[in-house]
């Protein structure tokens, strides 16, 4: 016999004899555990108002913040909405638009300039947020923000989170600049939840009509456009580009049309005379256009309660499912109100 079977059968006949010895009397035998697989690690945290991966899980789990900012030439161009994550454009006084820009894993240095609050705001942000960066706002609107919960900080209550940037030629309440993470420290000593929302993300689903370009109407003689291009619906006011202070065109991944019953408001008036608006239809329902992957998907807006979020679902009843990446709400009025708007796609 070789020498190396020889050696493995010497092998095998110490490791029986062991093995026997082991065995014999009062001991008992080895039993072989088994390794437990190791658990599934826990997903990587969303970020609710994009559905993309948060860089860490207190970024998801913080709480977001509302800056009101300015829409108008004179204040061009404008400071940090190509870092927000949810923009609402909203119908103000004179027939001009104002933003809504929210923050919540990202945040930016510069945004603004930032504007007064309006007695809509609560019903917007909310539950997204309670925390709202404003230029302040009249007595009305105040008592209605406070009613809402709505922790409102301005230029006197932010402390450093908001600063004046004088710009030459141009009059004071064009210059005021909010820093998110100093206005989310402040506010969120009063409130620390994070956004609730009913937004999908993922692929498309469903039919969808090619689409290239939107163009709306607030109801005044300016005009709102956004044209498909390069992977992003590119923002136009006037058949101007929407620049951003950083540089570039703003470009987003999804806009809504969120159509609404508009009204002037019988109590609250600016200081030229032009009465603020007021949304009749808060809650109920109405027409919802979805526009992504150069895409346009029918349905509509439902909201049962000021204290839940907006669902957006198709016209065939199913929940309608976002691009991962940037959402910019357009609140338009329909033609039921005082304010009569229109949008139409191309």
């Amino acid at each position: 016999m070789p020498r190396s079977r020889r050696l493995r059968a010497g092998a095998l006949a110490a490791a029986a004899v062991l093995t026997f010895a082991a065995c014999s009397g009062d001991d008992v035998p080895e039993v072989a555990v088994e390794t437990p697989a190791p658990s599934p690690s826990a997903p990587d945290p969303k970020c609710p108002l994009t559905g993309k991966t948060a860089t860490s899980p207190s970024l998801a789990e913080r709480p977001a913040v509302a800056i009101k900012v300015e829409n108008a030439p004179i204040a061009y161009p404008l400071s940090g909405l190509e870092d927000a994550e949810l923009v609402f454009e909203e119908l103000v006084e004179g027939g001009v638009t104002r933003f809504m820009a929210i923050y919540h894993c990202t945040d930016a240095n510069k945004v603004g300039p930032v504007r007064s609050a309006r007695v809509v705001d609560p019903g917007i942000m909310i539950p997204i947020t309670r925390i709202l960066g404003a230029a302040g706002g009249n007595a009305i609107v105040r008592k209605e923000l406070k009613k809402a919960d709505v922790v409102v900080l301005d230029e006197k209550r932010s402390k450093k989170a908001m600063r004046r940037i004088p710009r030459p030629g141009i009059a004071l309440e064009h210059t005021l600049y909010a820093n998110t993470r100093a206005i989310r420290n402040l506010g969120q000593k009063r409130f620390d939840e994070p956004p609730r929302t009913n937004f999908e993300f993922g692929p498309l689903k469903g039919k969808a009509k090619k689409t290239r370009s939107v163009t709306i109407n607030f109801g005044g003689e300016s005009t709102v456009g956004y044209t498909w291009s390069k992977g992003k619906w590119k923002r136009f006011d006037n058949g101007s580009p929407l620049l951003a202070e950083g540089g570039g065109q703003i470009g987003v991944d999804n806009v809504v049309i969120e159509q609404h019953t508009i009204n002037n408001s019988r109590t609250i008036v600016d200081v030229g005379g032009n009465p603020s608006i007021e949304i009749a239809d808060q809650t109920g329902k109405g027409t919802a256009v979805l526009l992504r992957d150069g895409k346009a998907i029918n349905g509509r807006w439902i909201r049962k309660n000021l204290k839940g979020p907006v669902r957006f679902v198709t016209n065939a009843g199913d929940t309608m499912v976002f691009a991962p990446g940037t959402i910019w709400v357009e609140l338009v009025p329909d033609r039921k109100g005082e304010i009569k708007g229109s949008f139409s796609l191309n």
